[in-house]
């Protein structure tokens, strides 16, 4: 059994396969609530992380030594050319969605849209070509700095019910700007790559997914496990790589 785990901002995401099959997910915010998960199941022998930020401490010992881990790096084989000028920076779940979208969709263009604690926007043509995208603030985000950033507005949930176009309270103002200002974003990104890109496949993930996918137009592919589905697939590329570097100083 492989074991996939995405350390993102806010929360930590793990799956469990057997071969390409999920078993089992979960998404925790504790290593002790990771853990409980792992034990579940004792024929894990491979593990893929990313993360967008430091390793919690402690993360590593986690898994001892029955368990294989491997960390996703920019040195890791990819099923795709990756053309990306900065692979150092370029965020290890975004290029894990990508595979998980190629896998999917292959020979596609691909617009990946991860709407968790920040959107990232990531392209990849039918040709196997990742040429990069854009990152700008998640939901979260931006109720936040409405709120930090002045001196009366209060600081709101996300209430993905309220579908009003005229805010008629502060609070609605808020709701409508944040909410629905983000799906135009969205909305604008995809028409913009539609125009560029003839038969553009979208796929959207990430925490904020749901709701998103009500509030856009067009055939969308909502995917709630795709960077784990990409780490499960970039697995044997890795292998293979470790393989290669083993004979290569055989």
């Amino acid at each position: 059994m492989n074991l996939t785990i995405d350390i993102g901002n806010t929360r930590i995401k793990a799956a469990v396969f057997n071969g390409s099959r999920l078993i089992s997910s979960c998404a925790v915010t504790t290593l002790k609530q990771l853990s409980g998960f792992i034990k579940k199941y004792p024929a894990i022998n491979t593990a893929i992380v990313s993360s967008t930020t430091n390793y919690p401490a402690g993360f590593k010992a986690l898994f001892g030594k029955k368990i294989k881990l491997i960390e996703l790096s920019e040195k890791t084989p990819l099923p795709f050319s990756n053309e990306y000028k900065t692979p150092k920076t370029l965020g290890k779940d975004r290029i894990a969605a990508v595979t998980g979208a190629w896998h999917i969709c292959p020979n596609n263009n691909i617009i990946v849209v991860n709407a968790g604690t920040c959107i990232t926007y990531d392209f990849i043509d039918k040709k196997g070509v990742y040429h990069g995208g854009a990152i700008s603030p998640g939901l979260a985000m931006r109720f936040k700095a409405l709120h930090t950033f002045t001196g009366r507005l209060p600081l709101i949930k996300r209430n993905t019910t309220f579908a009003q176009l005229t805010g008629k309270t502060t609070e609605e103002s808020i709701l409508t700007g944040v909410q629905q200002g983000m799906a135009e974003e969205i909305q604008g990104f995809i028409q913009a790559y539609s125009k560029k890109y003839s038969g553009l496949q979208v796929i959207i993930t990430g925490g904020s997914h749901q709701w998103l996918v009500t509030r856009l137009s067009g055939k969308i592919i909502s995917e709630p496990f795709l960077t784990l589905k990409g780490l499960n697939v970039l697995l044997p590329f890795h292998l293979k790589g470790e393989k290669q570097k083993h004979n290569k100083k055989a």
